[in-house]
């Protein structure tokens, strides 16, 4: 039987006062559903969250000049007050160098289905 929209919607909303910060870390490596959410955390920033219906949920954060890592950064995540609470969202992707003449901006959309 599948679920219905009335739940689903109540699953969103409770998913959307989970999100608390979004890191970038170095560590990279293949995404997964069952990994542990951001391996290195170089930087956590409290993104812009907002529901776009029903179901649906848009997370946003800019990473502006001000965050410089000596290291690449290879992956992003999506999680609670800390990097160790309720893990949303990860990916990974080639190294960017973020430095000091360059911004990073992520827009993440989640839905439930």
């Amino acid at each position: 039987m599948p679920v219905l929209d009335g739940i689903k919607a109540e699953l969103a909303a409770h998913l959307h006062t989970l999100i608390g910060k979004m890191s970038l870390g170095t560590t990279g490596g293949q995404a997964s559903s069952r990994d542990g959410g951001v391996g290195n955390a170089a930087f956590s920033i409290t993104p812009i969250v907002q529901r776009i219906d029903d179901r649906t949920i848009s997370v946003s954060a800019t990473f502006d000049t001000s965050y410089i890592s000596a290291r690449d950064i290879k992956e992003v995540s999506v999680h609670g007050a800390t990097s160790l609470d309720n893990q949303t969202y990860r990916t990974s992707f080639h190294p960017i160098s973020k430095n000091a003449t360059n911004e990073i901006r992520v827009d993440v959309v989640l839905e439930v289905r």
